[in-house]
């Protein structure tokens, strides 16, 4: 009975995430405005207070939704710049220092022992890697403001967020969302540049479909 139950709740979850969409008329216009392609939804959330807290900054997207939605509608050098190009769903895993080499060196100081390798691993721990990411534009509800944001994923973590840039002005503060609200992620690309935008579709915007 268990398992029966938690099968239907897993089928539930995929059919949230595949499930057709009606496309928001005002997000329809936008892209008609800016000469783009036809929207494609990306996700939907209910959104969190980490969400819409500007001392985190970000926008954590659901996995299901990045892996179905996302992922298809970037470019790989797009995807590259995000780092999302190795995506298959699972963490990356972090390097081993047993994987690495361990060649020991004399220091001509003291005569005391070392390894490269353990050098370069702490040198990396300390320094991390850079995370530098998709810059993005995010338009945010049916007046259409205009954000610029950075879409990455996460070592760390493994999540692809929304992040930095003027998230936590546009996105979370002046957009109006609030803790629980519904929203729809959509994207589209421009006419002449062809470059990913996305557009944050608040359900209870005014959107005549």
């Amino acid at each position: 009975m268990q398992e029966a139950r938690m099968m239907e709740s897993k089928g539930k979850k995929v059919d949230e995430i595949h499930r057709p969409r009606m496309i928001p008329r005002w997000v329809m216009e936008l892209a008609e405005q800016e000469k783009g392609t036809d929207p494609c939804f990306i996700m939907a959330k209910k959104l969190t207070e980490s969400d819409l807290n500007p001392w985190q900054n970000r926008l954590i997207m659901p996995a299901g939704f990045v892996n179905a939605h996302l992922i298809p509608f970037l470019s790989d050098e797009e995807k590259a710049a995000a780092s999302l190009l190795d995506d298959d769903g699972r963490k990356r895993k972090k390097p081993s220092s047993k994987a690495e080499g361990s060649k020991k060196v004399k220091l001509s100081d003291g005569g005391v022992e070392a390894t490269e390798e353990k050098e370069k691993i702490k040198k990396k721990k300390e320094v991390g890697r850079m995370h530098g990411g998709l810059r993005v534009p995010v338009y945010v509800g049916a007046n259409k403001w205009k954000a610029f944001v950075v879409l990455t994923r996460w070592d760390s973590s493994n999540c692809t967020v929304l992040k930095g840039g003027e998230y936590s002005r546009y996105l979370a503060r002046w957009s109006g969302v609030k803790k629980g609200e519904e929203v729809e992620l959509w994207g589209f690309r421009e006419g002449e540049s062809g470059r990913p935008c996305l557009v944050l579709h608040r359900k209870g915007d005014a959107e005549g479909n």
